[in-house]
């Protein structure tokens, strides 16, 4: 009786010791657990692709201490490395039991690779720090993670049923790959939805200045567009798709150029604002920069892209303007001498003219020109960078307002709830913008007073938000008079 107990109790020991190998069955073993740590990193990760696609919806949500939406992306980004996390948890619980159980080293592998990968995947999110190209390379890092994930669960079937094919892994990966094209096949437009607000004295805060009113710029969102966005366009308003070519470059010098854009409003913007209560010089306008030399163009070989004409004809240039009204007394096929600055150094040279190709009588030297703008930029003042305000100008209007109001004693507002659009530039003159029906959806969510817009823009303006109290604007000065008249 004694030798028969222990005869059961070795087998009962045995068929632990076997079900930890296999994760099949024992209560070491807990069948399962690594398949639903796997399934709810997948779940986690369709769920994190729809809401980065439907980033925009919980924009006008109230948060507390009054964080705003775009700021809480700033840390909800990081949720990323939750599918990596549950994979790599999954795929650790697996190569455990494996090596207890004294699994063959080779059924280690694919716990071992996904259990590596998921964890890099999660060091490459957390190192993201707000810069979107380690964003492309922590995708890039997911994608290699789920893979890893699908494998580990594959072979753990095979294993577990003593099948050659694991269909049950095939078909949830099937599935896994119809969702994904739904949400990620392109279809060759940019698309356009509602954007974000933010508030800009949060955004933007002078040292020597202090916010008093509250003020909101809004973002609109653009992107390439998936099959998924025509459904969304059908669920919620203002979804607009234009094709990628209408942007007139490569998708990388695009986002190139916002970027620069964004910058360069924010200078403008400070200068302007500066200059508004006599912190400075505003915007000063330094002379006509070559941009490009056209192919077979009269001046080629004198002047080069990059040169800064700074008179002509004996005229002094400051600008684009100030070069056409030399060029007007200019004869086509005349020389003409110009003064200009190249690599910092100041030259004297004499440039060809030809006819121009819509007008003979006029002359042209064939290049691509833009007024060189000196901002006159004041010291202290510090930006937040949010992860999702790529770039762009068109926030470089309600900036200035913004920075006018920290600077100006009882600030301008007038204890209105103000929001706006445009970009600024020279003399304070308010410039179009995109997305002004999205942007003004957005700011009709968030209870704003009035919404200024570039003058010429209010009547798509209120496509999107018929019941807003829409203002349109041509100059910086209008806004400070209309808020100063009190509407």
């Amino acid at each position: 009786m004694t030798e028969s107990t222990a005869s059961r109790t070795g087998q009962a020991e045995s068929g632990e010791t076997r079900g930890a190998g296999t994760g099949e069955r024992g209560p070491a073993a807990r069948p399962g657990r690594a398949e639903r740590l796997h399934a709810a990193g997948m779940a986690a990760a369709v769920a994190l692709c729809v809401a980065g696609q439907l980033v925009w919806l919980p924009d006008a949500l109230p948060l507390p201490g009054g964080v705003r939406w775009i700021e809480a992306l700033d840390v909800l980004v990081y949720a990323l490395a939750l599918p990596p996390a549950l994979w790599t948890a999954a795929a650790s619980f697996r190569l455990a039991e494996g090596a207890l159980g004294g699994a063959p080293k080779r059924a280690l592998i694919p716990p071992a690779a996904a259990a590596v990968l998921g964890a890099a995947a999660c060091a490459c999110v957390s190192a993201i720090s707000l810069e979107p190209a380690r964003m492309f390379t922590a995708l890039g890092a997911l994608g290699a993670a789920w893979l890893a994930a699908f494998a580990d669960l594959a072979f753990a079937e095979r294993r577990r049923r003593k099948r050659r094919l694991p269909a049950r892994t095939l078909r949830a990966f099937a599935g896994m790959l119809a969702l994904l094209a739904l949400l990620f096949t392109p279809t060759g437009e940019i698309v356009t939805t509602p954007g974000l607000t933010f508030d800009v004295n949060r955004y933007a805060r002078a040292a020597d200045g202090e916010p008093k009113g509250r003020i909101d710029g809004v973002l609109v969102l653009g992107r390439p567009a998936f099959l998924a966005d025509r459904l969304y366009a059908r669920l919620f308003p203002h979804y607009e798709f234009e094709p990628i070519a209408s942007l007139g470059m490569p998708l990388a010098e695009y986002d190139e150029l916002v970027r620069s854009q964004k910058l360069d409003a924010e200078a403008a913007a400070a200068a302007i604002a500066a200059e508004r209560t006599g912190r400075g010089e505003g915007i000063r306008m330094r002379g006509a920069r070559v941009v490009a030399v056209m192919k077979d163009a009269p001046a080629a070989g004198a002047l080069h892209a990059g040169d800064i004409i700074t008179a002509a004809g004996g005229a002094a240039v400051r600008s684009t303007a100030d070069l056409a009204e030399a060029m007007r007394r200019i004869r086509p096929g005349e020389a003409v001498g110009l003064a200009v600055l190249r690599d910092g150094a100041a030259l004297r040279i004499t440039a060809a003219t030809g006819p121009a190709e819509d007008d003979p009588e006029r002359a042209v030297f064939g290049i691509v020109i833009e007024t060189l703008l000196d901002p006159d930029v004041p010291d202290g003042i510090a930006y937040r960078r949010y992860f999702m305000h790529e770039g762009g100008p068109s926030h470089g209007a309600i900036l200035a307002l913004a920075l006018i109001d920290q600077w100006t004693p009882g600030g301008v507002t007038g204890g209105r709830y103000v929001a706006g659009t445009g970009t600024i530039g020279p003399g304070g003159v308010i410039g179009p913008v995109g997305g002004v029906r999205q942007k003004a959806y957005a700011v009709s969510r968030t209870g704003a007073d009035v919404f200024f817009v570039p003058a010429g823009q209010e009547t798509e303006a209120r496509l999107g938000a018929p019941d807003l109290n829409i203002v349109p604007v041509a100059t910086l000065d209008d806004m400070l008079n209309w808020l100063k008249r009190g509407g």
